[in-house]
């Protein structure tokens, strides 16, 4: 059954406040540093979002690139969380494609990574719903099977825990009566995160992250329009205002988003919602909107506090 878009829609509306970090590319360079000291007692985790991986545009070493630079760091991350948009992409293109650039971002990540991995799923990564190359809703590998089926995962969305906290990964692209897509955490994924967090030891500090993002100033600087903000359904997710709610109810402190290829860090009824820029910037075209092709580093001191920053790894994109 398809969800409203006005369901969807509902408190994305949603007042947000925070602040942009980060004006340019010198500030992550220059002002801050990737190898700052770590307690044994706390830990490093890197966020990797919008890798939009395809043979062409040298994506596919870009990746290599990136995650060479992660494996470099000292000290070394932990664990590595992808942020969706893995792939360019399934959302439009026949299976052959899709399952190719799959196969493609498997092979890359087996041969230039290490470290453990935790992946998101984004909308790129959505096999057929733009019904595109023949594709219909009776294909056995329609929408989110193709991810699961290539990722060996049951659903699209689960937890796991890491040194004394709890990650959530969840889906937060949902079908739409009028776009591609929507924003969003469709009534039986909310169901389990809900369980999940009742569940989780209320002193255990715990992350979310969502492809697209529930709360991020990035979305304000085009969107004032005849005299108001219209922010679009595909560029934000619905129900920002009660999430935040749920998750200061529950002390989690950390959401992480990707999707719009720039980098913000709000802070919010004492939660940090970070958008971690793109792997890809540009689309493998250069640097976005000032924002250029990097990752994010995410510390987690011993009492629990977060130190975020958004690293470039130097890739020269060969179209500008």
């Amino acid at each position: 059954m398809k969800l409203t878009r006005r369901g969807w829609f509902a408190g994305v509306g949603a007042l947000v406040g925070g602040w942009l970090s980060g004006s340019g590319v010198a500030t992550w360079a220059e002002e801050r540093s990737s190898n700052s000291s770590l307690s044994v007692d706390g830990f490093r985790f890197v966020h990797m979002t919008d890798l939009h991986i395809q043979p062409e545009l040298k994506a596919a070493q870009g990746v290599a690139a990136c995650l060479h630079h992660i494996q470099s760091l000292n000290p070394k991350p932990d664990f590595i969380l992808t942020g969706g948009d893995l792939i360019m992409d399934a959302l439009q293109q026949g299976e052959e494609r899709a399952s190719m650039l799959f196969d493609l971002l498997k092979k890359v990540f087996r041969d230039h990574n290490s470290l453990p991995v935790y992946h998101c799923m984004g909308n790129h990564d959505v096999f057929g719903w733009g019904k595109k190359q023949g594709v219909t809703e009776e294909h056995p590998k329609y929408g989110k099977k193709m991810y699961m089926e290539k990722m060996e995962l049951e659903r699209p969305y689960y937890a796991f825990d890491h040194k004394g906290w709890r990650f959530f990964v969840l889906d937060s692209v949902q079908p739409s009566e009028t776009e591609l897509y929507q924003g969003g955490i469709d009534g039986l994924q909310m169901d389990w995160f809900r369980q999940e967090l009742a569940r989780k030891p209320k002193e255990m500090p715990a992350a979310i992250v969502t492809h697209i993002p529930f709360i991020t100033v990035t979305v304000l600087p085009d969107s004032a329009k005849e005299g108001r903000f219209q922010i679009g359904s595909a560029s934000m997710c619905a129900g920002a205002q009660q999430m935040a709610q749920l998750l200061a109810d529950n002390n989690v402190k950390l959401a992480l988003s990707g999707h719009m290829h720039m980098v913000d860090e709000v802070s919010y009824r004492g939660i940090t919602f970070a958008c971690s820029g793109a792997v890809s910037g540009r689309w493998w075209k250069g640097v976005h909107k000032g924002f250029p092709e990097g990752y994010a580093i995410i510390d987690i001191s011993p009492a629990n506090q977060i130190s975020y920053q958004y690293i470039p790894f130097g890739w020269q994109a060969v179209e500008s």
